[in-house]
């Protein structure tokens, strides 16, 4: 016990942060490192030994100092691209493209795997804040499929105590190096078992899923009723933390291979997940991503902020993905193209003169 012990106080010395104020400790944030991925069970590839790389302030992309950033993009795991290789992100795609054309926009990776816009909140005041010279002129947001399933009635500032007073929980979440890594331990293992949510990495072979034009479910309004009204808080909060931080926020939809377009029509995998205590296949998942999505589009007009609808305007192909949300270097290739055109109608305009135009869908 008392090895143990000195093991543990030894730990929380060393890798927490309770002789130093690092507000990154409290979002677990890889910090300068280079990691080594073999992505050889995930998608087809001549080397799929990738290198995943953070800078010291946590970010990921090509550039000197955080003061040459142009957009700063924040999401969660299609966002960080934990296995697509340095240089072949959708981020790197977007800034070689400017740079054909003569203009040096530096893009760089804010996405955290697993974060939903709870954590994006807290990323203004735990991380972003804390990086120097950070002043970037957009933040694109890719959002959506994270906060399909966030619990209803959870508050976007749950570490921090309600009655003003500072918790034992606030402050280990702030400190403690082995509190976040257990912490880390269980959001992994609810993901994987206990939520059954199926956002985990892994392969599926898309041709032989099986492909339904029948939801299971006949509405979804009550179901999805408290969500969505807590989602449209959330993004109004986000807008005004980007807006305070001096930038220009964009927000883009998420696609992804649970539903499929088929000679115009929309089909849904078969395979089926629980949402809270009721089970939903791909075709249902497509109706309600769409209600989330279609939040996002009416928050952005109502606020004046751009909302590009990539999940609607797009099709896409089975290798395009390696699981149902996350993107092959093929699929990534294709959304940077994609973004491109869009941020580049919004470089050459200066401003937001293309306010709420880049998306809009019926509801559906």
């Amino acid at each position: 016990m008392i090895i143990v012990g000195l093991g543990v106080v030894a730990s929380e010395l060393i890798f927490g942060g309770w002789l130093r104020s690092n507000n990154l400790y409290k979002l677990n944030l890889i910090q300068a490192q280079t990691i080594k991925y073999n992505t050889e069970n995930l998608y087809l590839s001549a080397s799929p030994m990738i290198s995943y790389t953070r800078d010291k302030y946590g970010l990921r992309g090509s550039f000197g100092d955080p003061s040459e950033i142009d957009i700063l993009t924040v999401g969660g795991s299609t966002t960080d691209q934990r296995n697509i290789m340095d240089g072949e992100t959708w981020q790197d795609v977007i800034q070689a493209r400017f740079k054909q054309i003569g203009n040096e926009f530096v893009i760089a990776n804010a996405g955290v795997d697993g974060q939903s816009t709870f954590g994006h909140i807290k990323n203004f005041d735990w991380w972003f804040s804390e990086i120097p010279n950070l002043k970037p002129k957009y933040i694109l947001f890719y959002v959506g499929i994270n906060d399909f399933y966030k619990d209803e009635g959870a508050g976007y500032d749950a570490l921090i105590s309600t009655n003003g007073t500072w918790s034992v929980r606030q402050t280990l979440s702030e400190k403690s190096a082995v509190y976040n890594l257990l912490r880390t331990i269980k959001g992994i293992y609810q993901a994987q078992f206990e939520r059954k949510v199926g956002l985990a990495h892994h392969s599926v072979n898309h041709s032989k899923v099986g492909w339904s034009s029948n939801p299971m479910l006949k509405s979804y309004d009550d179901l999805m009723k408290t969500r969505l009204n807590e989602y449209a808080e959330r993004l109004n909060i986000l807008i005004d933390k980007a807006r305070d931080f001096g930038s220009i926020p964009i927000f883009v939809t998420q696609p992804s291979r649970t539903y499929r377009k088929k000679h115009g029509v929309i089909e849904g995998s078969k395979w089926t997940i629980r949402y809270d205590n009721t089970q939903i296949n791909g075709l249902d998942f497509y109706y309600m991503i769409r209600k989330l999505d279609n939040v996002t589009i009416s928050i952005c007009q109502a606020r004046g902020v751009v909302c590009i609808d990539m999940a609607k305007d797009t099709e896409w192909e089975d290798d395009d993905f390696y699981d149902r949300w996350h993107m092959t270097p093929k699929g990534t290739i294709k959304v940077g193209l994609y973004l491109y055109e869009r941020l580049k109608k919004i470089v050459d305009a200066g401003e937001q003169s293309v306010v709420a135009k880049a998306g809009s869908f019926p509801n559906d």
